[in-house]
């Protein structure tokens, strides 16, 4: 796990001098402790078939430590930086052994087998991997750039070129890329999609206008033979339903597999656990290889303190448990965090996902959790919410009408409450599938954004677009399994993973999924929507693990990883959130109409209406402007 920057130049104007390179270098410095690597060509004058290699590295050591693995990594002709882990390498070693039997490894970890994985199938070396990982490899003989990103996105890869394609400037994070030197775009914000879901969707992450990132399953290259941006692997393919008993033993199977890969590892390993089911059944399946250590995090409002679930957990298996009880710094810590991210970013569970990575850090160098495992095995309300409305529309047609009416008088409450909830679903009731998802996962609705924006909207609603797209591609899927691969194809890497990778990052701590396993996730995909919700959420994992863990660990209800941010916003938030959101330079100012802003405000501070989530979203927006506003007055962002 590490941190890499780059530029190519294919024109003296674009040339990038050490000490720019350096910089783009520190800024994922956090990324790799490490050490750090540099690759520079020759300085002769820059010609297109001549043209400059700048590479930048940071590690982090977790595989093969010896200084020989240090990046950027060569074998004479291709230069490889490379983010993540692939889990499969001792396999890959083996196979490309054979191939070529005249090759003499010089290391012992993945870095080499990746580069000579490239060096012998060429851009099809994706297809052979099982990981997690961003790259990029320069060609010194073909002079070509290839770059690619793993299936579901778990690790960034972000690209800006010049409108000739005289230059290529890509790093593991937008703020690296920003310094290149030759991107002078003005940083804009235009996302309706932002304000929508409270992160840049996938086809619109270019908030840094002119940078874009790769989406999961992509490659990039300047060689003919990749021809630009291709997509390699999109979503999981559908396979057919197979008997229960069948799906049962297989989900065990895969998990399992999954998880035993992952925990390759040459430096100390431990398990993040909450106490939930998808924690519990990673940290069980790494039980049944040897001793653990499993990390929690413990507050201290009982609404969101999930610690001695956890502690039962351990308790239980056996594991060496170490807990953390944490008291919030928030005001310092959420402005860290808009730095970290780099763009507008809305998830609140990012705060002690934060903490558990800072505190976790002081004992491991990896951590294997569990994200995923609700995308994958039917655990979100919402996906019960698609299936009952689907029922209800068959017995009772038209009922979407009166119930629009009832909701609409319903108070909102607590965004996670049983009203806000109900709320919701009667809203959706005699909507499209594919609108009535989008509207169960909206943070604002089009009204709030007309308010806000005081024009009529008419954005895109990627959501509802990619919800109607993988119908068109798969006509077998019902609505729960369709809403279920949008969510694994936009909401897992534009807001969890990314999530989970910033804030691990920041710490230099690796932190790997394996309910992202791609095996896993095809098997996942070609459950029926009974085999996933049928007598419960999450069923095939209770039934695949219920010899391992006590039963309340698949009874109890969901609490999810949040902090009580509406409470905040009325008590030791509330004069930063007043002082950022009016602020005489506030974004919003230029952007919206400040009397919605206000009347937010009030509401939720009356509680009349909880806006906990909405009014997190617009002050995450303002302290990222406050960045790029001091950015771009040090010369540091674009003018």
């Amino acid at each position: 796990m590490c941190g890499f920057a780059g530029v190519i130049a294919w024109d003296e104007k674009y040339r990038v001098s050490r000490e720019t390179l350096g910089k783009m270098s520190a800024a994922v410095a956090h990324r790799g402790p490490d050490g750090e690597g540099f690759h520079f060509s020759s300085d002769e004058p820059i010609t297109p078939d001549r043209p400059q290699v700048a590479l930048a590295f940071r590690r982090l050591a977790i595989l093969d430590p010896d200084p020989r693995s240090n990046q950027p990594f060569t074998d004479g002709r291709h230069w490889l930086v490379f983010n993540g882990e692939i889990y499969n390498f001792r396999e890959l070693k083996k196979e490309l052994s054979l191939l070529r039997q005249d090759y003499v490894w010089k290391t012992t970890g993945d870095t080499e087998v990746l580069l000579r994985a490239y060096a012998v199938w060429g851009e099809k070396c994706v297809e052979h991997l099982n990981g997690m990982f961003a790259f990029a490899v320069w060609d010194e003989v073909e002079k070509s750039l290839f770059l690619a990103r793993d299936r579901m996105g778990q690790k960034p890869l972000y690209l800006a070129c010049d409108h000739d394609a005289r230059a290529i400037a890509f790093a593991s994070e937008v703020s690296a890329v920003q310094l290149c030197g030759w991107l002078k775009t003005p940083i804009s914000f235009e996302q309706i999609g932002y304000l929508q879901w409270g992160y840049i969707p996938g086809m619109f992450r270019d908030v840094v206008q002119g940078v874009f990132q790769l989406a999961p399953g992509q490659k990039y290259g300047t060689a003919p033979t990749i021809g630009g941006v291709v997509n390699w692997y999109i979503r999981p393919s559908l396979g057919s339903s197979m008997p229960d008993f069948d799906a049962v033993d297989q989900c065990r199977s895969f998990v399992t597999q999954a998880v035993e890969r992952q925990l390759v590892s040459d430096v100390p390993l431990g398990i993040f656990l909450s106490g939930g089911v998808d924690s519990s059944v990673i940290a069980a399946c790494a039980r049944r290889c040897g001793t653990v250590q499993t990390f929690s995090i413990a507050f201290d409002d009982p609404r969101y303190d999930e610690s001695k679930y956890a502690e039962a957990v351990a308790g239980h298996l056996g594991t060496n448990h170490h807990q953390f009880r944490v008291t919030p710094d928030v005001i310092t810590d959420l402005s860290l965090l808009a730095r970290l991210f780099a763009e507008p970013f809305a998830d609140s569970s990012a705060i002690p996902t934060h903490y558990l990575c800072r505190e976790t850090r002081s004992h491991v160098k990896v951590a294997l959790s569990g994200d995923g495992g609700d995308e994958l095995f039917g655990g979100y309300d919402r996906y019960r919410a698609m299936n009952l409305a689907a029922r209800l529309e068959r017995i009772l047609p038209g009922i979407g009408n009166a119930a629009s009416g009832i909701g609409r008088h319903l108070p909102g409450g607590h965004p996670k409450g049983r009203a806000a909830r109900l709320k919701r679903f009667l809203s959706a009731l005699g909507r499209p599938a594919n609108e009535r998802y989008s509207k169960l996962m909206r943070l604002f609705d089009d009204r709030l954004i007309a308010e806000l924006l005081q024009k009529n909207v008419n954005g895109y609603d990627e959501l509802s677009s990619e919800f109607l797209d993988v119908q068109a591609m798969y006509p077998e899927l019902d609505d729960v399994r369709a809403a279920a691969a949008v969510d694994r194809a936009i909401y897992l890497p534009n807001d969890l993973l990314t999530k989970v990778d910033r804030c691990s990052m920041l710490h230099g701590l690796e932190v790997r999924s394996p309910f992202m396993d791609h095996e896993l996730v095809q098997f996942a995909a070609g459950l029926t929507t009974d085999q996933l919700l049928k007598g419960g959420p999450k069923r095939m994992l209770r039934e695949a693990f219920k010899d391992d863990l006590p039963a309340w660990v698949f009874k109890r209800k969901k609490m999810g990883f949040a902090v009580p941010i509406g409470d905040w916003f009325r008590g030791e938030l509330r004069s930063m959130l007043r002082d950022t959101l009016f602020s005489s330079h506030a974004f919003g100012r230029t952007h919206f109409d400040m009397k919605v802003v206000e009347r937010l405000v009030e509401e939720h501070e009356t509680k009349r209406v909880d806006h906990s989530q909405r009014l997190y979203a617009l002050l995450m927006l303002e302290l990222w402007w406050n960045t790029v506003r001091m950015e771009t007055s040090s010369g540091v962002a674009a003018a």
